[in-house]
């Protein structure tokens, strides 16, 4: 009965899916080539664009000790050797998408040279930002940000471009708004384009599609609870010692809350062993993960600090728990 209710609610979540949404957008677009080359013909109005295989989620370590890591939404590069980062930022506000704009696209250019190579043959970098409201309020389908000569009003052009798309904008009449207008829908047969469409029937409608997206869902479901198992475990402990304090300062009621007490220690003891293990088991399964992405001991040891608050000696640990 559990599990025919857990499908429900899978099947209900994959329904209301939508482009702009993390899960959905990684499956659909990881590969896809033809869906980023739409993104881009459209958004930058540049035909002929042709992109090497893209990647979702491609995480960028940070060099610098303590350093803050990013994971682009979805990464590619073309045949001349242009960057493209597009991603859908549901939330955040304007000052947060300015600045997390200007980071994402250091990243970008960051790793674009080698070592000693010359500075000229920096390739152009494309930041796109999907954002679903309209947080400049002009009511533009597209607000496109390069860096200016103030004194002179000239354009710098050092091939440099932030773009931010304003998901809120209405006009099916439009490439652009038809584009939008498909990142937001829910049912594939009532996309327009071709090259998105195809992917979200796949995903949403065909068995085997469907069951890969299922399975997806399955795993953030269970990587979700673990992440905020510890957090549990901590906001239950502090409940109990609450507890705890109001019996001791009880007199009339001592002995029944004496009994209650060591009844709720022997089950928060179960509950935090249970929790251990499942923090144990979500951080295991990361390394998993990231080793069989062929990150190296050290990345994922700065990955399981930064994610899980480690020490270096605690990160170390799993990393060799897991061979």
């Amino acid at each position: 009965m559990e599990n025919n209710h857990n499908k429900q609610q899978i099947d209900k979540l994959i329904d209301g899916f939508r482009l702009i949404d993390d899960t959905f957008m990684n499956k659909v677009f990881q590969g896809n080539i033809d869906a980023v080359e739409l993104i881009l013909r459209i958004v930058l109005k540049i035909k002929g664009i042709v992109v090497e295989s893209p990647v979702v989620q491609k995480i960028m370590i940070n060099p610098e000790t303590g350093g803050k890591d990013i994971a682009f939404d979805i990464y590619a590069r073309d045949n001349d050797g242009k960057r493209y980062d597009i991603e859908m930022q549901r939330s955040g506000g304007v000052m947060v998408l300015k600045k997390r704009g200007r980071f994402y696209s250091a990243t970008l250019d960051h790793t674009m040279l080698k070592a000693g190579e010359d500075y000229r043959n920096m390739k152009d970098s494309y930041v796109i930002m999907f954002m679903e409201e309209d947080y400049f309020k002009g009511n533009k389908p597209i607000y496109v940000f390069e860096r200016v000569d103030l004194s002179t009003g000239k354009r710098f052009e050092d091939g440099n471009h932030i773009i931010y798309v304003n998901c809120a904008y209405d006009d099916s009449s439009t490439e652009i708004g038809r584009l939008i207008h498909d990142l937001l829908c829910r049912n594939a047969s009532e996309m327009y384009y071709d090259e998105l469409r195809k992917s979200v029937a796949y995903y949403k409608h065909d068995e085997r599609g469907r069951a890969e997206m299922c399975k997806e869902v399955e795993e953030y479901a269970k990587d979700y609870a673990k992440e905020y198992a510890k957090e549990y475990a901590e906001e239950y402990a502090k409940e109990y010692r609450k507890q705890a304090e109001v019996a001791k300062e009880n007199e009339a009621k001592a002995k029944e809350n004496e009994a209650k007490a060591k009844e709720n220690e022997a089950k928060a003891k179960e509950n935090e062993a249970k929790m251990k293990q499942k923090f144990d088991d979500m951080i295991k399964n990361a390394v998993r993960k990231k080793k069989d992405q062929d990150m190296t001991n050290k990345e994922i040891r700065t990955f399981l600090m930064d994610t899980y608050d480690l020490s270096e000696e605690e990160a170390d640990a799993y990393i060799k728990g897991v061979q």
